[in-house]
Order: C-alpha cells, then sequence, then structure tokens
C-alpha cells in the first residue's frame, strides 16, 4: 500500500498515475477498474470535501442544504465527486474535481414551486436587460463573453429568454422569466479543446461584432442583412431570436424579429451573407382589403374567448394571427387559462368560427 501511495501522494502524481493506470486498463480489460476507482477514491479529496466546495460555490450554508446525491464517479476522462442538494427551493447539481475540488460542472434550476411563485407584472424585462442578469450572475463581463444564442419564447404558458454564451474557458446556459427577470434555470461547464474540431471552433468563437479575416460575417453585419431584405428599419425592429447553428453542415444565423406590423424569421448564410430562407407574417388585418376582412383581430379575439366562456381580459393569448390558407382569410387565435389551452380559427370576413379545439397543459 505504501508503495501505491508513491503514485498518489499529491494531487499532480494522482492525476498523472489515475491516466497511466486507466490507459493500461483498457488494455487489460474492466475486471480491475473497480480496483482503480477504490484506489483513486481513497487518495482523493473525499466526500465530505467535495460537498463543502460545492456549497461554497453554490453560496449556500450547509444547514439550509438537503443532499440528495453524493457519488464518486468517472466522468469525461477524469474522477469526480457529482453532488446534488437543494436549498431555499433551488435545486443544485455538481461535478467536482476528485483530486482537487475544482467545479467541473454545475446545474441550478428553480424548483416547480419556486417557479410559480415568480410574479407576473405584465411587463417584461428586454433581451440586454436579460444579458446584463445572466452575466452579473456569471460574474463575467460582455466584453469577454460571446453569445451563441438569445432566443425568446413560450414555454408551458411562460414567456422566458433562452441564452447561451461562453468565455475563453466556460460555456453557459441560462433560462430567465421575462416577466420578472428571475434565474429558472442554469448550466455552468467548463468548456474542452480538441485540435481535431479546430475548424468548427474557429467558427463557434467569432464574437458578436468583430469582423473576421476568414469572410464570416458578424450578427450586426446579419441583421444589417435581413433588415434591408425585409425593409425595415433598425429602430421599429425587435429581435427575438439571435442565434449561430449548424444546419446540414453549413453555419448559419437564424433571425427572428418583428415589428409594430409583422414579424419576420430569417436564416443567413454565415460565410456569404446569402438568405437561405425567410418568412414573414402580417400582425392583424395589415395589408387585407375590407372585402376579405371585415372583423378586427380585437374582435377575433373576443369572439374566441366568449365561445371558450371568457372575456379577453381572462385568458392569455399566446397567438393572434392572420393568415390565409388555400384562398382562405382567417384569424389564428391560440390562448390559455387554468392549464387549459385553446386554439381557434376565425373566418375574417364574416367572424365565424372555422375550427376549434381544447386541450390540457401537463
Amino acid at each position: 500500500m505504501k508503495s501505491l501511495k508513491k503514485f498518489f501522494g499529491t494531487p499532480a502524481k494522482a492525476v498523472a498515475s489515475s491516466a497511466v493506470i486507466v490507459a493500461v486498463l483498457a488494455a487489460l480489460g474492466t475486471g480491475t477498474v473497480f480496483a482503480t476507482s477504490a484506489i483513486a477514491e481513497d487518495t482523493s479529496i473525499g466526500a465530505e470535501k467535495a460537498k463543502n466546495f460545492a456549497l461554497a460555490d453554490a453560496g449556500v450554508d450547509p444547514v439550509d442544504a438537503q443532499f440528495t446525491r453524493t457519488e464518486f464517479d468517472f466522468e469525461q476522462g477524469q474522477f469526480v465527486y457529482e453532488v446534488e442538494f437543494y436549498a431555499d427551493g433551488t435545486e443544485y447539481e455538481y461535478w467536482i474535481k476528485a483530486n482537487d475540488g475544482t467545479v467541473v460542472k454545475k446545474e441550478q434550476e428553480l424548483s416547480d414551486k419556486q417557479q410559480a411563485q415568480t410574479t407576473t407584472t405584465g411587463e417584461t424585462v428586454s433581451l440586454d436587460e436579460a444579458k446584463q442578469i445572466v452575466l452579473e450572475d456569471a460574474g463575467v463581463s460582455e466584453a469577454d463573453v460571446t453569445f451563441t444564442k438569445t432566443k425568446e419564447e413560450k414555454d408551458n404558458g411562460r414567456q422566458i429568454y433562452d441564452l447561451e454564451f461562453y468565455t475563453a474557458d466556460q460555456e453557459f446556459e441560462y433560462e430567465l422569466d421575462a416577466a420578472s427577470g428571475s434565474i429558472l434555470d442554469k448550466n455552468q461547464e467548463t468548456r474542452k479543446t480538441s485540435t481535431v474540431s479546430n475548424q468548427t471552433t474557429q467558427i463557434e468563437n467569432k464574437t458578436e461584432n468583430t469582423t473576421e479575416n476568414n469572410g464570416q460575417i458578424t450578427l450586426d453585419e446579419a441583421k444589417d442583412i435581413v433588415l434591408k431584405d425585409a425593409g425595415v428599419n433598425a429602430k421599429d425592429a425587435t429581435f427575438t431570436k439571435t442565434e449561430l447553428d449548424r444546419d446540414d453542415g453549413v453555419w448559419s444565423y437564424e433571425l427572428d424579429f418583428y415589428t409594430d406590423s409583422a414579424e419576420y424569421d430569417y436564416e443567413v448564410h454565415a460565410e456569404t451573407g446569402d438568405i437561405r430562407s425567410k418568412e414573414s407574417e402580417l400582425f392583424g388585418n395589415q395589408g387585407q382589403t375590407s372585402q376579405e376582412s371585415s372583423i378586427t383581430l380585437d374582435e377575433a379575439k373576443s369572439i374566441a374567448a366568449k365561445h371558450a366562456g371568457f372575456s379577453v381580459n381572462d385568458v392569455s393569448f399566446s397567438k393572434a394571427k392572420l393568415e390565409t390558407d388555400d384562398g382562405v382569410t382567417a384569424y389564428e387565435i391560440e390562448f390559455y387559462k387554468d392549464r387549459m389551452e385553446y386554439e381557434y380559427k376565425i373566418l375574417a370576413s364574416s367572424g365565424s368560427i372555422l375550427e376549434y379545439d381544447s386541450d390540457y397543459d401537463d
């Protein structure tokens, strides 16, 4: 045992020795893997210290924490302690490096009860405000990060922001309540670089507002392209999605925005700036003749709500659009009330209900 401890006497020796042993075991088979894990655990910081490292990082008092899982494991080529606990209505999950207590990965999420208690004021935080909230929580400055996802969407009847960004060595994912600005879910993980995927990493590591020499356009340039194509001034547009994504082997910007009269969805080639796809829809009765539409959008919403047994003030609308399908111009109305979702299709010329459906949202 003394000779073994020479190999694991310090954190540096433990890491190097563990790597050698794992490589040898890969050739010999898995029969002695459990023995190696036991040796690594015996020379690690221990479960209690791993808990303390997680609590310290989360800023949680030990007396307020209830642990649900603490397990020694081998993840992503290293021995870690997986520590899970909750405190004050928040659930935490950590990967703590077994030899020195480094935080490898962490995730935080409000419990369902806490999420239900977040207040809805009718006003929402802006995308820029949401960015500042997550940057402050992550303890990083905007100059040091690259956002890869900034999206506003509806999830189970709640308007949320989905934000993803990274620094030189960390990746972050956040989910925010758009009404209150409260953080519903967040995840942080150490970035791993690979020479094999260097070309992909170069594409991912573009800053939003800096032009690179290899010809890839910036996010601001992509915005200018779609605004010019749509004939919209930047001051009149509100972007709800600005995401750099890989689709069918092609890096593209996915851009969604709206004005006071229409909404637009674009996909722009990240290298050439070519528009790969685009969609636009008018709000209300924009662009419709009086013969095509004799009722307004507000009237259509009132008809749908009244048919369901409510007033427009009693429900929350998630969709209210005027669309033409197979030559028929109709309002597509969707709303929810008390965990029930309602969908209506109302003929724009007369206000008659063409289709309706309701479903329980579980």
